[in-house]
């Protein structure tokens, strides 16, 4: 009792002294009720990686506050390999709350100081006390810290897919598809994971080659089945598409799609596309290439199709197409590209202009630059060129263009061993060592001797490569990548 009286009169002097202040300067101390911490940050940190230490900036990474659930944490991890359990953080409060953090066990509290440093390795409670004494407030603060090397490929084996001779692969309405031939006729598979494949009805007029001749944009797939296309939204009702074709001749191949158009080989060898948003606006419309020489470039085999948003432009595509031509006794990897606008001030009102001439019987083709197509000439120059392989494969994945494929037509370089990478929208291509091929762990075979293998990207940030021969499927990522989706 007689520290507690002790205690008490201690106040009780402070509390006089501070009256009596008050009363000399005439100055009233103002005290609040509100408790709130309304800015965190963090100081310098320290990160060791294979035993060597180097420091970053804390204050890079934003940390969200949180009011209704009391809660701070940072959406973009630190670094791997930080030293979470020793951080200096700073914060301010509302209304010269005071600041405190409560010890792990939650037996005591200590002043927060910005100069101490707080083991981040858990989330801590942060207490915050009104200057009037009147309440407090306490927040969970949490540091979030990635357990993975943003740079790593981490490849993971699937479940098999039956055995089938050629294979193409087509990511649609968040579901991998598998088209092979498969006995002498095309059969498909899908799975939405990977732990199963369930097979898929298609027309009984499919044969052995409709499995090159699947394609799909956002909301339709098309198959061609002899010389029928047909398309289906819901793999259960399959419409024939009787779409015109200008050029005065039929569609021989489909080859590739974009988000809402197919492109397709005529039997006069033309490149040709189709709206597919709309079947009202649907005819096979001829490429226009930027003279008749580069139109000579196209290439002839191993054709490859990936599209993508144009960044700052609503509506709008990339659309890349890669293959290779042989010209003369050496094969050439073939890049084209084509930028079209979907909006209705685009490409949709041309398109009727365009249907609108060819009703009325005009001979003259108008609307070149919705058929525009640009070849990424390098002029000679082989640096950074897309290599020449067999059985091309083109995705586009964290934002870039990646390719890759079988052995290359000069043999100098084998199946599926490296990617090659664009960010120049497929200009020019370097090998990046970021990206392996499966196994990284060396405890799985994978069979990178296959002639025949296809290749997809899906939207949660993963690769997947399947094996004709085997039946074997993988799926990977790059963490960084996996991270953003």
């Amino acid at each position: 009792m007689k520290q507690i009286k002790t205690t008490y009169l201690l106040i009780a002097i402070l509390l006089e002294s501070l009256a009596a202040c008050s009363k000399m300067d005439d100055t009233q101390v103002t005290l609040y009720d509100d408790a709130a911490i309304t800015s965190f940050t963090l100081g310098t940190v320290n990160r060791y990686v294979n035993g060597k230490k180097s420091t970053f900036s804390g204050s890079d990474y934003l940390f969200h506050i949180d009011q209704v659930t009391r809660t701070i944490y940072n959406s973009d991890s630190l670094p791997m390999g930080t030293d979470a359990a020793h951080i200096v953080c700073g914060l301010t409060t509302y209304n010269n709350s005071q600041p405190y953090i409560i010890s792990t066990d939650g037996t005591y509290m200590t002043y927060h100081s910005s100069s101490d440093s707080i083991d981040f390795s858990t989330p801590r409670t942060f207490r915050v006390i009104a200057s009037s004494g009147a309440g407090y407030t306490d927040y969970t603060v949490k540091v979030n810290v990635h357990k993975e090397n943003p740079d790593s490929f981490v490849w993971k084996k699937m479940a098999d897919i039956p055995v089938m001779n050629d294979l193409r692969t087509i990511m649609f309405n968040d579901q991998l598809y598998v088209f092979g031939n498969e006995g002498g006729t095309t059969t498909a598979y899908t799975t939405d994971d990977g732990s199963a494949w369930t097979p898929v009805t298609l027309p009984t007029t499919a044969d052995a080659n409709t499995w090159q001749n699947a394609v799909a944009t956002i909301d339709s797939l098309y198959i061609m089945c002899g010389t029928k296309v047909y398309r289906t939204q819901d793999f259960t009702t399959w419409d024939e598409d009787n779409s015109e074709v200008l050029d005065e001749a039929s569609i021989k191949q489909l080859i590739g799609a974009s988000s809402q158009e197919v492109y397709a080989l005529s039997t006069s060898g033309m490149l040709m596309s189709k709206y597919s948003g709309n079947l009202n606006l649907g005819m096979w419309i001829p490429a226009d290439f930027e003279s008749d020489v580069n139109a000579e470039d196209l290439p002839t085999d191993d054709y490859a199709f990936t599209c993508y948003p144009m960044a700052y432009a609503d509506s709008t595509d990339y659309v890349v197409m890669g293959g290779t031509k042989k010209i003369g006794d050496e094969w050439q990897g073939r890049v084209w590209r084509r930028i079209v606008d979907y909006s209705g001030v685009g490409i949709l009102s041309e398109l009727k202009k365009l249907i609108e001439e060819a009703a009325s019987g005009s001979e003259t083709i108008s609307s070149t630059w919705i058929r525009q197509w640009t070849y990424m000439e390098r002029t000679g120059n082989k640096l950074y060129e897309l290599p020449a392989l067999k059985n091309l494969q083109l995705v586009y994945y964290g934002e870039e263009l990646l390719a890759f494929g079988g052995q290359s037509y000069d043999n100098e370089i084998t199946p599926l061993i490296a990617f090659w990478r664009s960010r120049d929208n497929g200009i020019t291509w370097k090998q990046d060592v970021n990206y392996t091929m499966p196994p990284i762990d060396g405890t799985t075979q994978f069979d990178n001797s296959a002639t025949s293998f296809s290749a997809a990207a899906d939207n949660e940030g993963n690769i997947w490569i399947v094996s004709a021969g085997t039946g074997e499927v993988w799926r990977g990522r790059l963490n960084r990548v996996a991270w953003e989706e």
